[in-house]
């Protein structure tokens, strides 16, 4: 990716199009500006056929949707992070901050994201690609520390000694006339097998991505650790297919961003082709499985905490046919000695959206009142959160409000809904 200008911007953002593709009107604009050409915007917008919803053409350029990461087109880097600020102009270092949220929350929700040797000032300055790539560095460095992994593999060679399986068609075709070689196939012990091409194949492919220096350094680290591992051309979708199972477990974080680097490196760039390949996370599902995690962390050993579940039908119709099918983001239930969950003790839902209290009912959404009261009716639960994130200004979370929703004369049997946010920043 040498020579590629780097775009930063946050979500739901506009991006302006300038209005020419030639060379000479794209050299007259400042390569540090946030713009797309017409080019680049129709590659942006053939990513909503494999993410729906990922941006649109609006009045003046395209508008993001709720994805946060890194889409690659062939003329620039676009780097999306998330929206924190409270404001709808972008402040001075709300870049940097926003950086800062994604990587934390991506760490939160234990997706993969490890510790790396940037700094946290520096970290939030370097390029998203690179912290990236850093992290996968590192992740392939730990793996060679502990040794490779090794497989057996099979093999097919003409040898002076008998090893393994005689081959005997093999023999004739290649052997006649060379009598003192045997064909044979036998299993190799190595660990020059898929996992570590798949490794090595993402070190070759990341290299010319990297702009940090400290960053080429811990690659060439890593590479030496590598140098003896056959280079393929794997792809994300060879690397997907890989055999999971508890021998290989300790390989899955690496293995993990052998797929994400390598979605990257689409050859229909090479061939001319528009298409866009990113790394990209969609922040609602992001931010639920953040929320999880914390709620995991913050509860004792009495309660049992479910994601995604259980689902359950909120209506049936003849024929004992189900309908409207409820699942929740995070449910959490009392729980006996054993952790078996007893009884439903909340329901939480989690909302990437920005709370205002200058709004009526604080910004909370109709709709998500309505989901959340559908929930206590099938669940019969009457303790409901709706969990939001903490912007980056300061808030007096000591007023955020509770709804209150009467189902009897009786006030202990009402439904509370309370609205909760959690800090995403370090």
């Amino acid at each position: 990716m040498d020579g590629l200008r780097t775009l930063s911007v946050l979500e739901h953002e506009v991006i302006t199009i300038v209005g020419s593709d030639t060379e000479q009107a794209i050299a007259s604009l400042d390569t540090s500006g946030t713009w797309l050409t017409d080019t680049e915007a129709q590659a942006l917008l053939r990513l909503n056929d494999s993410r729906r919803g990922f941006c649109q053409r609006v009045s003046g350029g395209i508008k993001l949707a709720q994805y946060c990461g890194i889409v690659r087109l062939q003329t620039c880097m676009l780097e999306i992070l998330p929206k924190i600020g409270m404001e709808d102009i972008r402040s001075a270092q709300e870049i940097e901050r926003a950086r800062g949220v994604l990587l934390t929350m991506l760490h939160g929700a234990r997706l993969t994201v490890t510790a790396s040797g940037l700094a946290p000032q520096q970290m939030v300055r370097a390029p998203l690609l690179d912290i990236f790539i850093e992290a996968f560095l590192h992740s392939a460095l730990e793996q060679a520390r502990r040794g490779l992994l090794c497989r057996y593999v099979p093999h097919r060679d003409n040898l002076t000694v008998l090893k393994g399986r005689f081959h005997t068609h093999g023999h004739i075709r290649q052997n006649l006339a060379r009598p003192h070689l045997l064909h044979c196939e036998y299993d190799e012990f190595t660990p020059n097998n898929p996992y570590n091409c798949a490794i090595r194949t993402t070190l070759d492919t990341c290299r010319t991505w990297i702009r940090r220096s400290a960053t080429q350094r811990l690659w060439l680290e890593t590479h030496a650790r590598y140098a003896n591992i056959t280079t393929t051309n794997m792809t994300s979708a060879a690397v997907a297919k890989l055999p999971r199972n508890r021998t290989t477990r300790r390989y899955a974080t690496v293995l993990t961003w052998c797929e994400w680097l390598l979605s990257m490196a689409s050859p229909s760039l090479s061939t001319g082709f528009t298409q866009a390949p990113g790394l990209l996370f969609d922040m609602n599902k992001l931010f639920e499985a953040y929320v999880g995690n914390q709620v995991e962390a913050q509860s004792s050993d009495a309660f049992y905490v479910q994601r995604q579940g259980p689902a359950a039908p909120l209506a049936m119709m003849a024929g004992d046919t189900e309908a409207f099918l409820l699942k929740p983001d995070i449910t959490v239930w009392h729980a006996t000695m054993d952790g078996s969950p007893t009884h439903l003790s909340r329901i939480l839902d989690a909302k990437w959206k920005r709370l205002n209290p200058q709004m009526e009912n604080w910004g909370v959404a109709q709709a998500d009142i309505y989901q959340l009261l559908a929930y206590a009716i099938r669940y019969q639960c009457a303790q409901l959160e709706l969990v939001y994130p903490a912007p980056s200004s300061v808030m007096d979370t000591t007023a955020l409000p509770v709804f209150r929703i009467a189902t009897d004369q009786s006030a202990t049997s009402d439904i509370q809904i309370q609205i909760r946010t959690m800090q995403v920043w370090a």
